[in-house]
Parts: structure tokens; sequence; C-alpha cells
């Protein structure tokens, strides 16, 4: 019995080696993979780094983006692979390497909760292999991360299957309120509601469905789950309330890829027969990017209702009700990418931030790994071996794809970036116009006459000295965002905070008008919005909350 479970034990992480070697095998090469997102992230690890030691805390803005005039892209944009990233950039790891690391880390991690939830739906060893197979040879995870390069969604990709797994230890009563697992259901959820912005939107959704069918009206199982749902709102709000609340400050809701949404919709077609290959999302039907959901998982679809309708021959659909329930939900989802459902889709709230329909294959991965195992547990011998032989084929066929082209930068090629690390700049501030001109640390005087002598200049902090012949107006060359605030000191040592100005000369930099004399000033990007004051602080008395009731918890029991 022991040397059985060692064996099994160690089959299991032979197949998630395997597994995890096959979709990272395009970082075992010379330089970074070519993607569409992946240097955009790597900027931000530098950025978020900068932040941090220019003294932003949590970071907002990033200091050196749009070629130093600043850009406030971490106020809107999943922050956890981020975070995760300043361990080594402390370190002066090569960021690449850190992709990297953080990948392949969160591809096993993933792997695991798949395994996770499987075996807390009672699942076999033969079943689970199959359904993690199936999960990890989803062409959506492969292009998220040889093409896409998209490490928020593979990080929300590899967190969602441990909340179904919370679900189901709720559920099976193995889950109690000031238990450490408790905790790690806090944290986790944390992390999942920081991990991709728009995964968060639909995942949480149909977590609260999963949880809605797994629990029904048992008061009890919803006790537990709101309350490690609503301790994870609370210690997340600090990203999540400004991000919403200061949104109108931004073009995000004018940008084409919010606007144009409903131009992205893949076809049938695409979603059968698609190859898996380098291109991108464009206007209409015809599209170099690859959709399709995958031959296994297709094979694993077209057998699910025929397989299951026998079981409500033989009476055992009461029992099987959940695999029923994925197959419905993966049918739904699979036809709501279709251009026929565009008319509901601009009827519901938010969903235009989706940006590209096709994301919901993001969910269908993760779903259709326990109706997977389910199909590989009710079938026979002869259709299990067809089965994994066209796992094996499909297995072949990732090993041959190709990162389109590879580069490498050092860090300081990163902390200099010059572009916005956003697709559309949909983080720009609305008065905001961009001049591709050079750039110097230091105000510039636009109107009267002085002169300037810097002290410091940080992309989130700067103190510098003017003496002013007569009234002027000061342009500092950074992007005015909410936050920033400038002081100045006259003669008389007294400390005031500047207006500032805005119009078309300045078109929306950090600018303001002093009469003539001798100032000390200081520019500072700051928290000081109340969305991020509001934000900060219940997260603050969220984190607090808990290490109280934790240790209130110990000293009575």
């Amino acid at each position: 019995m022991i040397h059985s479970l060692r064996f099994r034990n160690v089959l299991l992480v032979l197949v998630v080696a395997v597994l995890t070697f096959i979709n990272t095998r395009v970082f075992f090469h010379t330089g970074f993979p070519y993607t569409h997102d992946g240097e955009n992230h790597l900027a931000r690890f530098a950025n978020y780094k900068i932040a941090i030691r220019e003294g932003q805390f949590p970071p907002r803005f990033a200091p050196n983006l749009m070629n130093h005039y600043g850009y406030p892209v971490f106020n809107y944009n999943y922050p956890l692979a981020n975070i995760l990233s300043l361990p080594f950039s402390f370190l002066k790891i090569n960021y690449e390497i850190t992709f990297r690391i953080l990948v392949a880390a969160f591809l096993i991690f993933g792997f695991w909760g798949v395994n996770k939830w499987l075996e807390s739906l009672g699942f076999k060893h033969k079943s689970k292999l199959f359904g993690i197979s199936v999960f990890t040879l989803s062409p959506y995870l492969l292009s998220t991360i040889v093409f896409r390069g998209n490490i928020g969604e593979i990080m929300a990709m590899m967190l969602l299957p441990y909340l179904f797994y919370l679900v189901e230890q709720i559920k099976n009563n193995k889950l109690k309120i000031k238990s450490l697992g408790f905790l790690m259901a806090i944290l986790l959820t944390s992390m999942f509601m920081l991990s991709h912005n728009v995964t968060v939107l639909f995942g949480i959704s149909l977590l609260f469905l999963y949880a809605a069918i797994r629990f029904a009206k048992n008061i009890n199982f919803w006790k537990i789950f709101l309350l490690f749902n609503f301790y994870s709102l609370g210690l997340t709000l600090w990203f999540w309330l400004p991000a919403i609340i200061e949104k109108n400050q931004i073009i995000l809701d004018d940008a084409s890829l919010s606007k144009g949404f409903a131009d992205h919709f893949p076809t049938l077609r695409q979603l059968i027969f698609s190859p898996l290959e380098f291109g991108f999302s464009q206007l209409g039907s015809i599209d170099s990017f690859g959709y399709s959901l995958g031959f296994l998982q297709l094979i694993i679809l077209l057998l699910s209702p025929i397989l299951m309708i026998k079981l409500i021959n033989k009476k055992r659909f009461k029992k099987n009700y959940l695999y029923f329930t994925f197959y419905f939900l993966i049918f739904f989802l699979t036809l709501f990418q279709l251009k026929f459902t565009q008319a509901i889709w601009l009827k519901l709230p938010l969903v235009n931030f989706i940006q590209f329909p096709w994301r919901l294959s993001l969910l269908i991965t993760v779903l259709i790994a326990p109706l997977a195992a389910f199909i590989f547990k009710i079938t026979n011998n002869k259709l299990r071996f067809c089965l994994l032989l066209i796992a094996l084929i499909q297995a072949n066929y990732f090993v041959k794809i190709r990162a389109v082209d590879y580069f490498h930068k050092n860090n300081i090629d990163y902390d200099a970036f010059s572009q916005s690390s956003t697709t559309a700049n949909e983080n720009l501030p609305k008065n905001f116009k961009y001049k591709q001109i050079d750039w110097q640390p230091g105000p510039k005087i636009i109107s009267g006459e002085g002169e300037v002598n810097v002290e410091y200049w940080k992309g989130s902090d700067r103190k510098y000295q003017l003496s002013l012949n007569k009234e002027s107006i000061i342009v500092e060359p950074t992007m005015y965002y909410l936050g920033w605030e400038t002081y100045t000191k006259n003669n008389d040592q007294n400390k005031i905070k500047v207006n500032y100005l805005d119009n078309d000369e300045i078109q929306g930099r950090i600018a303001y008008f002093l009469p003539a004399g001798s100032y000390e000033i200081r520019s500072k990007f700051t928290q000081n919005t109340w969305a991020r004051i509001a934000g900060n602080s219940i997260s603050i008395f969220s984190f607090l909350g808990i290490v109280v009731y934790y240790l209130y918890g110990k000293t009575r029991t």
C-alpha cells in the first residue's frame, strides 16, 4: 500500500514536471521570447522596483515610463506579478529570468491546485492525471505563455482551481474558521483578486455560481465562504477602490480596446480549427491569432453528452449533476464568445473591459479539467486508450511550437523603458498630450524669467530652487495625475501648496504660477486622494483585524 502510494506520488510529480517543461520550453533558449505583452511586464517589474525605492507605497505611478513623463499604470493594472517580482529585482536578478521563474513556479503551483481540486471531488489517481493533462495541454494556456506573454492571466488561471478547491473543502467540512486553512483561503483569494483584472471580474462571478451549486441553502457553508472572501476584498481594496473610483481620470472608457471589444468575436470555425500560432486579434473575423479550444478538449466536449445521457438512463444523474453543470457552463462560455451574442454583451455592465471575448476560453480551460477526469472515469479501457493517445498527439504538437523570435535586454534597458507598457496607452490622463521630445531632469520656465537649481530629481519626488526675476509659469516634465503635490518655501520659510495650471501649451504636465522671488520647491507623488486613503486604510485594518482575530482566538483556546 505504501509503495503503491509512493509510486503514484512519484508519477504525479513526473507528469507535472513534463507538462511544465512542455509549456515553458521556449524559456530554455538564449534570449527572451518575443510576445505581445512580455516586454511590457518586464518594464513594469522595473518601474515597480523604482517606485518603491522612490517612496511610493503602494506604487501607483510608474516613474520612468512614457519617456520619463511617468504613467499611472500601477493604479489600474493587476499588481500581483509586480509584487512577487520585487525580491528578485532587489537582488538585481535580470527581469527576464524573474519572469521565467514566476511563470514556471505558478504552473507547478497551478497543476498541483488542479490535483487537489480533483482529489476533493473524489477522483482516483488515473482520472486525476488525465484531468491535469487536459488542463495543461490547453492551447489557450500555451498561447498565453509562448505568444501573448500575459503573466497576469497565467497567474489567475493557476489560482482559480484553488478557489474551487476551497469551495469543496467547505462542503466537505474540512475548512473551519480560525484554522490555518482559513488563513490560506484568505491568502489565495487575495492573490487571485490581484492577479488579473478581467479574469477576476469573470472568475469571481463563476466562483459564486459554483458555490451556489455546491452549498445551495446551507447557511454555515455560506458563512465561511463569504467571510474569507470579505477579508480578501478588504485586503485588496488598496488596489481596487482607487482603480474603480479614479477610472474617470483616464481615457480607458474611450480607448479602442474598450469601445471596440465587439470587433473581436471569434467565429465557431476559429474555435474549432484555427492553428496555434503567433498573431494578433484583428478587427473582424480575419485573424492571424489562434483561438482553437484544442483537439483533445473538443473530443471531450463531443463525448460528454453521449456518455452522460447513458447516466441519465441509469438514474445516476443526481449523483453526478456537477459534471453536467460543468458541461453546460463550458457550452455556454463557448457560445458566448460568438458574434450572435453581441446584443447581450452590450447590455451587461463592465464586460467591455474584457477587450477580447475570446478570453472566456481561460475559464473553459479550468472548467474542463474535472469534466475530463469524469469522462475518463466513466468510460471503458478502449476509449481511455484513445483519449490518452490523443493527449500524446496534442503534447507532441505542443513540443513543436516555437517562439516567433527572441531578444535580450539588461536591467538598465528595462529601467529606462520609454513606452507606456499598455497596448493602447489606455491609462493616459485625459488632458495629457505626449510630445516625443528630449526629456531633461529639471523644470522649465515657459513664461517669465529666472534661474533653476536642481538639488535632486526622481520620477516620484524632486527638489529644486527657483530664483524668479518676475512672475513666471514653471512646468515640470512630468505627466500630471491625481496624487501629485507641489509645495513652495519662500524667503519667509512659509510652506505653501501650489495650484496646478493646464492649457494648450502645458498639455497635462505639472505646471504652476509663482510671483517674483526665491523659492525652494518640492514636488512629490502621494497617496492623498480619498479613494487611496480609504482603500489603504481598509486594507490595513483588514490585516490588523485578521491578526487580532486569530490572536484572540488563540488566547481563548
